[in-house]
């Protein structure tokens, strides 16, 4: 559908004067006695319009445009959207996921970002990155495929053309500009302030005058650090934070988990505030507060206003907060990928939950580690609050192994998946109200792909065993039901009560899943879909058309590779033969075949 109709085209009525029309687009008045006449602005015409004239400096109308009786309307001035504001490109592009796999995506280019859809029309944005995070980007190969780099972290896309990539490039590297053009150019240029001639005050220039600060960055500050560091810092120095226009000292340390803030009293370290890796968005030099020495970090929480000692300590700081920032989205995203390719609907759902939770993600398949209250400073996970004995007593979490305060810690008791997963322990431990919240957020979603975190759980523990067996029939059963016309697919989708997830991969399980096999209930669940759909199969004339005949024994009867307890598959081609069959066999005989003709093909 057009976003220009006949709507945006204003015609004047008779009636209007032809002065208020020439108001209404900027033109001159129109000569008295000329009709108007239907027709096109050639492209002669446009030229025309846009060269000014000689005599009085504005622009000349041709005489087809005097003759014109309309004017355009914004969709804008008539309160309509337009979708394709501000944006500089968009179109279909192919992302390379965890797995290898390529999945196609539409995506926008606006001045600031970059945004994934999973559906346009239904505006299912899946991620966005930030321009001004964007490290580098290249063309990688001849048939559309680049990559942009994102603080470390590379995004792999596949554009339909290698033309069409180019332009991507193009158009990204021209954000890039707009949005960042100190990047390509840091020269700083030192002011230097006249001669005081004794007449009045030295003159000020113009980039002093933005900010007004009681003390002049840079300028008699102390920077001495005479205090022994944390044990767990990776950096710790002195940096100056603006506190109300007025720079403040402050010793900050930095660690794999926190960013602490200390005060300096009566010679001793106290601990002013601590921000969780967690909690850190960006951190990005802010040269409007005078010069390269000074930088941002943006928080949840706040934005931090800092200054170094000098561009070179900035940068410094800079780069380690990235890479532990990297360092913590690393760890969170291999959480993610544990579940492999989910659906957009998951996507999306745990999209929002890592917003908010997204450091309990590295929790959910990994046994916690207790280290301590004095890795966390005393101080409360949840709200920052001072924890201790002499203050509130401190709560574990047996989610995540921290301690929270008794606001944060209600002794709510759950269930813990890794321990569910590694030592199938099905007691309940009190966890932090933020992981129980978390944890129910997550219940129905397949998270955990079981041959990638502990396959061993299917030999330690009998029930697995068959609940694996039992998902690979279904996933058979389910390739047969998906290419049958009959409509039974449709029965078997809400037979499966929303985990479609059980007929693309086995291994595939939930929470829930988990917490309902050792239940027994599960098991019960799976024997009812199976029995369904192998009852289809048996009694449809398309599935069974689609079934095998033993090429060993030539036995007219039909087989499936369903059927675990009496045939057996070719793990080269996949053909099905019985079971008794195959052992007496040295051989594929499809195989054998194959090779034949391969030999064949090569020898002529």
């Amino acid at each position: 559908k057009s976003w220009i109709s006949e709507d945006d085209f204003y015609r004047p009525s008779p009636g209007e004067s032809s002065e208020g029309m020439a108001n209404t687009n900027g033109f001159g008045p129109e000569e008295a006695g000329e009709a108007p006449a239907p027709g096109l602005i050639s492209a002669l015409d446009l030229e025309r319009l846009s060269v000014p004239s000689s005599e009085s400096g504005k622009p000349k109308m041709s005489p087809e445009r005097e003759q014109k009786g309309f004017s355009v309307v914004h969709r804008r001035q008539m309160g309509l959207s337009n979708p394709f504001r501000g944006l500089l490109k968009l179109g279909s592009l192919e992302r390379r996921g965890a797995m290898g796999i390529w999945k196609e995506f539409s995506c926008e280019l606006s001045p600031l970002e970059l945004r994934l859809f999973l559906d346009h029309e239904e505006r299912i944005c899946v991620e966005t990155y930030s321009l001004l995070r964007c490290e580098s980007l290249a063309l990688t190969h001849s048939d559309g495929r680049f990559e942009l780099v994102f603080l470390g972290k590379k995004l792999y896309l596949r554009a339909p053309s290698r033309d069409e990539a180019e332009d991507w490039l193009d158009r990204i590297r021209e954000a890039l500009h707009k949005c960042r053009p100190q990047l390509e150019e840091e020269e700083w240029e030192t002011l230097e302030y006249p001669e005081d001639s004794g007449e009045g005050q030295p003159v000020q220039s113009d980039s002093t005058a933005l900010l007004q600060y009681s003390d002049a960055p840079g300028s008699s500050l102390d920077w001495t650090l005479a205090h022994e560091p944390e044990l767990d810092a990776i950096k710790e120095a002195v940096l100056y934070v603006d506190m109300d226009k007025t720079w403040v000292p402050f010793i900050f340390s930095l660690s794999l988990e926190t960013l602490k803030c200390f005060k300096v009293r009566n010679s001793d370290k106290i601990l002013s505030n601590s921000y969780g890796i967690e909690t850190i968005q960006d951190i990005l030099p802010d040269t409007s507060l005078g010069g390269p020495a000074f930088f941002k970090v943006i928080t949840s929480k706040a934005v931090l206003k800092l200054q170094a000692e000098n561009a070179e300590e900035a940068a410094s700081w800079r780069e380690l907060v990235r890479e532990v920032l990297m360092s913590y989205l690393e760890s969170a995203e291999e959480a993610l990928t544990l579940g492999g390719s989910l659906d957009g609907h998951s996507q999306v759902v745990l999209k929002n939950i890592v917003k908010e939770n997204g450091f309990l993600l590295q929790y959910l398949v990994a046994i916690p580690v207790e280290k301590g209250l004095d890795s966390q400073s005393y101080i409360c996970a949840g709200c920052s609050r001072q924890i201790g004995f002499s203050f509130t007593k401190p709560k574990l979490c047996a989610f995540s192994g921290l301690y929270y305060c008794d606001s944060c810690h209600r002794d709510e008791e759950t269930v813990i998946p890794s321990r569910l997963i590694h030592n199938w322990d099905l007691t309940k431990r009190g966890v932090c109200r933020q992981a129980f919240k978390f944890l129910t957020q997550i219940r129905n979603q397949p998270l955990i792909d079981l041959k990638l975190v502990n396959e061993s759980l299917y030999d330690h523990v009998e029930r697995m065993g068959w609940i694996r067996q039992s998902r690979e029939q279904l996933k058979l059963l389910g390739d047969y039901l998906i290419m049958c016309r009959s409509g039974a697919l449709k029965e078997l989708s809400k037979r499966l009560d929303h985990r479609h997830y059980l007929l693309e991969c086995p291994h595939k399980y939930s929470v829930a899943d988990l917490r309902q096999i050792a239940d027994g209930v599960f098991e019960n669940f799976l024997q009812s879909l199976l029995q369904f759909a192998s009852h289809h199969v048996y009694n449809c004339d398309l599935c069974t058309q689609r079934g095998f005949i033993c090429q060993i024994c030539n036995s007219s009867d039909i087989i499936f590779p369903f059927e675990f307890d009496t045939t057996t598959r070719c793990s080269e081609c996949k053909t099905v033969f019985h079971r008794d069959c195959q052992a007496s066999a040295k051989s594929c005989p499809r195989c054998e075949r194959r090779q034949r003709y391969q030999r064949k093909l090569e020898a002529e």
